[in-house]
């Protein structure tokens, strides 16, 4: 049998060159023919190497150096599962580098949620604690107008007739000294028949001691519409500086507050009842009251137009009295300038 073994290597080993080069040519004639798919290739490439594998088994079991070809296909295997488990490695790296970079962008998103989540609770907050500083604020500056009296003429009339319908308000805390053609004028005469001094628990009385029986610790007055065809623009200044003279002779504690004089609508002037000279003698009691230390409140320019006259929407009789929306902005104007006083 020894002497047959040559035999057996020769024949293997040219059939297993046979086989290799049919393999090539047959790889080869797929890539080219368009009508076989990869699949094709690789199940023909399949078949072809097991073929080579028959081959390669049968040289090793004819040969008497087999072992050495057993360790060349230990080789082979062994560098196979290396390179298989180097890749699978990479991808797991690769994997796990894309998860953490997701992982790290999912954390960052839910960072970035929850910063924004607390930076809402926070703005509610805030808001919320704005709204009590602005409630309480409220009630301090509606409070800022408890003894308080509001003098004046029919102007003040009305915005008296105004705040007695809201009982439920500061303003039902006010108190009133209002009269029909009521002036800085005949503010000063003796209380008489034809007297028009404002009424107080039933009786005509001076202003001065009206306030002095209400306890009042702010006057707030507003006159001159019944002045200025009287004694024009300094007399009537002259004259409202002597009645609040007389206020603080019998009130000495008492806050002065002056109000300035409303317009008119345009084109219903009568003498020297027009809307410039209205705003030359609010002027000048801005001065006066910055002269002496006391208040002004500015209602004239929150009711005019943009011409500077009395809007019409804010007009009730055609003329100069007022309606209940301009009493609103009286009391926006109010309740503005007593929050910069408790500032």
């Amino acid at each position: 049998m020894k002497k047959y073994r040559w035999r057996y290597g020769v024949v293997s080993g040219l059939a297993l060159v046979c086989m290799i080069s049919g393999l090539k040519t047959d790889v080869l004639a797929a890539g080219k023919k368009t009508g076989r798919t990869g699949a094709d290739i690789i199940a023909k490439a399949e078949g072809s190497m097991k073929a080579v594998e028959s081959i390669k088994i049968t040289v090793d079991l004819i040969g008497s150096e087999g072992t050495g070809t057993a360790k060349g296909k230990e080789t082979v295997e062994n560098g196979t599962a290396s390179e298989d488990s180097e890749g699978a490695q990479d991808t797991e790296i690769l994997g796990n580098g894309e998860e953490d970079e997701l992982t790290g962008e999912t954390e960052e998103n839910k960072e970035k949620e929850e910063g924004g989540e607390e930076a809402l609770d926070e703005e509610e907050a805030q808001e919320e604690e704005g709204e009590e500083a602005r409630e309480e604020n409220a009630d301090e500056i509606d409070a800022y107008f408890d003894d308080s009296v509001f003098v004046g003429d029919s102007i003040m009339l009305g915005f008296r007739n105004y705040a007695m319908k809201r009982q439920d308000t500061f303003l039902s805390r006010m108190n009133f000294l209002a009269a029909g053609s009521f002036s800085a004028n005949n503010a000063l005469w003796d209380v008489g028949e034809e007297s028009v001094h404002p009424v107080y628990q039933g009786e005509q009385r001076q202003i001065w001691d009206s306030i002095s029986m209400m306890g009042s610790k702010k006057v707030f007055i507003m006159l001159g519409m019944n002045d200025l065809n009287i004694t024009g623009l300094e007399g009537s200044c002259e004259i409202y500086q002597e009645l609040i003279g007389k206020i603080k002779e019998s009130n000495p504690d008492v806050e002065i507050h002056i109000m300035s004089m409303t317009y008119i609508l345009k084109g219903e002037d009568v003498g020297k009842l027009e809307n410039n000279t209205i705003r030359e003698f609010n002027g000048m009691l801005k001065e006066m009251a910055e002269g002496n230390g006391w208040g002004f409140v500015d209602v004239a320019e929150a009711l005019a137009d943009e011409n500077g006259d009395l809007a019409a929407e804010y007009c009730s009789d055609g003329f100069a009295h007022q309606n209940p929306e301009a009493y609103d902005v009286w009391v926006s104007v109010l309740r503005k300038y007593a929050g910069e006083h408790l500032e």
